[in-house]
């Protein structure tokens, strides 16, 4: 199951970021996991669309390794952190903050993909 295990805030968008780990035992699809603001569930939804970032590529978990989303421009892809485990970073590629001006995260995960519907699941943290 992933997990928000860090938030990076920054005065400048390229150095804005959110650290997301599977603490699972078992290897998961990133596609149809969503990372969000507190006006997922109080804003209107075209506020709620712009806080919301889904991931769609189909890119395999494995336990324990992490996804670092980072809000500003960038290529997708696995990258070498400082501590030598590759990480899979995902860029938002927007032009302004969201993590810093927001007071909670929420990360919703899929429940199902069926292209139908995307059930999820909340889990909050406080930033």
């Amino acid at each position: 199951m992933l997990k928000v295990v860090d938030i990076h805030l920054s005065s400048t968008v390229n150095g804005e970021y959110v650290v997301l780990q599977n603490q699972g035992l078992t290897t998961i699809s990133l596609r149809g996991w969503v990372l969000t603001t507190e006006d997922y569930t109080s804003a209107d939804p075209a506020q709620r669309a712009h806080q919301m970032y889904v991931f769609v590529d189909d890119v395999q978990i494995k336990p324990y390794a992490r996804v670092v989303l980072f809000t500003g421009c960038g290529e997708n892809g696995w990258y070498p952190t400082t501590d030598g485990k590759p990480a899979y970073v995902a860029y938002w590629g927007r032009r302004d903050r969201v993590w810093s001006a927001a007071s909670r995260l929420i990360l919703l995960q899929p429940i199902c993909n069926r292209r139908l519907g995307l059930p999820a699941e909340v889990t909050q943290v406080k930033v």
